[in-house]
């Protein structure tokens, strides 16, 4: 996800060029030996030295932005406006501290002083770890189980991007920060905590750096590796385009390599095929204009979830059409003065409104199924809500069914729940928590073929439900494949790493397997998370 100040998205002509010919009419007026008092287009060698160096940072151009506050601040140390534009080269820079310092030397207010206040007081007790090109801060030890998978996800993601989009910050570090709350990322992110409920908004690239809320702090979890490299992409577009990329190319373009880094590109789940198929045959697509500022803003999840689907799927269509470079010639269009349109126009090799029309008939072509998936959104832990599943159903008498079954769980009476929960399933065999408590009650029976049965049959629409991943794994633990079960079980740590139930079984297939310092490793791991000593053991939760 990426947050834009400028409008929507329409044709921009040449004013996307427009920064970068002044930077280099700068460069040369500017440069050393020029005239103090020269000019360009009648404004000031001072007044454009600022420009320069502000929209240097506009472009995250940062390390060059930081060459020319440091020339601008030998000339002029005292001049307030070339400090204040240092104090936000730091910002950016992520030396928060010393922005702040520097900041109140000013005597500054408002509202980017107040941003600079609360992600100094956000990350000041952070550690960090690098490699591969970037490094990883994080502020509860708890989340230090990320560190490692993640810098292993972030260097996937930046040979795939390399390779897709011919981005690579060579000999530069990118930051990434792992906040350990809802509250600490919306303090950072500029978003509202409304904002991010409702589009279920996890993470973030602003600022020349990438910001996830740790899995942690949700109670399903989410695909955070997918989420990173989605967030990578961000940058590696906001750069290529020198800032001028509209939203929805954005998001299209992250959306389809979000993940690459799996050697995967162009997925959209099962609830954005069910929805782009319904909104599209109802009329009620999501347009590009709506999309802006940022899909975050978007008044619900199914509208987040469609919005990604549609542009996802349009850059699924380009690059099958138009070859693997597709989206490198759109991106780099866009940064080098083309409108958006303009740059596709010049990528399909026709007018927008024909690509329009064009992927429509071939995503009616697809075959999506409108069968209903329900889209599952985001629930953040703090709220205390409904467990690692949803609680819910939409057939009255399946919801009966359901209740009855979680009195019955309640009270230990987990047999006859495991009745109701077949009962649920027979009403509503497509609601995610009647399948899953369904699942569990197969399991509590010992009808553990048919539990893998019904977990596969509701996976491929409910993807990244991780407590279906983590019940299928105890039935094939308890069917002896354990190769299985760990496939499964890695699949339930790409969504909620903090899964303590799946953190033990997995030491326990890990030693069944035959890899002993893994299955220590992994026990640490659960020490780690327990906050005291190690044991495997496991439940059917």
């Amino acid at each position: 996800m990426i947050l834009r100040s400028f409008g929507p998205a329409s044709r921009r002509g040449a004013k996307g060029f427009w920064p970068a010919v002044v930077a280099a009419l700068l460069l040369t007026a500017l440069s050393v030996g020029a005239a103090r008092g020269a000019e360009v287009y009648g404004v000031s060698a001072r007044d454009l030295g600022l420009y320069l160096g502000s929209n240097l940072l506009a472009s995250w151009r940062v390390a060059e932005a930081r060459q020319w506050v440091d020339r601008l601040a030998s000339d002029r140390p005292d001049d307030p406006q070339v400090r204040a534009l240092e104090a936000r080269v730091l910002f950016f820079e992520g030396r928060y501290a010393e922005a702040r310092d520097l900041l109140d030397e000013l005597g500054a207010e408002g509202p980017f002083r107040d941003l600079v206040e609360a992600t100094w007081a956000r990350t000041r007790s952070m550690q960090a770890r690098a490699g591969g090109g970037f490094r990883v801060f994080w502020d509860d030890p708890k989340d230090e189980i990320l560190v490692d998978s993640a810098l292993e996800g972030l260097a996937r993601a930046r040979e795939a991007v390399a390779a897709r989009l011919g981005f690579d910050p060579a000999g530069e570090e990118v930051r990434v920060e792992v906040y350990p709350t809802a509250a600490a990322f919306t303090d950072v992110s500029t978003l509202t905590r409304k904002e991010v409920e409702t589009s279920g908004t996890i993470g973030l690239c602003k600022f020349n750096r990438i910001m996830i809320t740790s899995p942690r702090a949700t109670l399903w979890g989410y695909r955070w590796r997918d989420t990173l490299c989605h967030e990578y992409v961000h940058l590696a577009v906001y750069r290529l385009s020198r800032g001028q990329a509209p939203i929805w190319v954005h998001e299209g373009v992250a959306k389809y390599l979000e993940g690459a880094w799996r050697g995967v590109a162009g997925e959209v789940g099962p609830a954005g095929r069910a929805l782009l198929a319904r909104r599209m045959r109802e009329g009620t697509l999501i347009s590009l204009e709506e999309m802006s500022p940022s899909v975050a803003k978007l008044p619900s999840a199914e509208d987040t979830a469609l919005a990604f689907a549609e542009v996802g799927t349009m850059m699924a269509f380009l690059v099958q059409q138009r070859g693997p470079d597709a989206l490198e010639r759109l991106v780099e269009g866009i940064g080098e003065g083309l409108g958006d349109r303009e740059a596709l126009e010049a990528v399909w090799g026709g007018p927008f409104d024909a690509f329009d029309r064009a992927w429509r008939e071939w995503v009616e072509a697809q075959g999506f199924s409108e069968d209903p998936v329900e889209v599952l959104g985001l629930h953040l832990a703090d709220r205390g809500a409904e467990g690692e599943e949803p609680s819910d159903a939409p057939d009255p008498q399946a919801r009966d069914y359901l209740r009855l079954g979680d009195l019955l769980r309640g009270k230990g009476r987990m047999e006859a729940a495991a009745v109701e929960y077949e009962k649920a399933y027979a009403s509503a065999p497509r609601a995610p928590g009647v399948a899953s408590r369904h699942v569990l009650g197969l399991l509590t029976r010992g009808r553990f073929e048919e539990a893998v049965s019904v977990a596969d049959r509701t996976l491929r629409l409910y993807p990244d439900l991780a407590v279906l991943w983590y019940r299928k794994a105890l039935a094939l633990w308890e069917l002896d494949r354990p190769g299985e079960a760990l496939a499964a079980l890695d699949e339930v740590l790409e969504i909620n790493p903090f899964h303590l139930p799946t953190r033990r079984l997995r030491a326990e297939v890990l030693e069944r397997l035959g890899r002993p310092d893994a299955a220590r490793a992994e026990a640490e791991v659960v020490a780690l998370l327990e906050g005291g000593p190690t044991g495997h053991g496991r439940t059917a939760e």
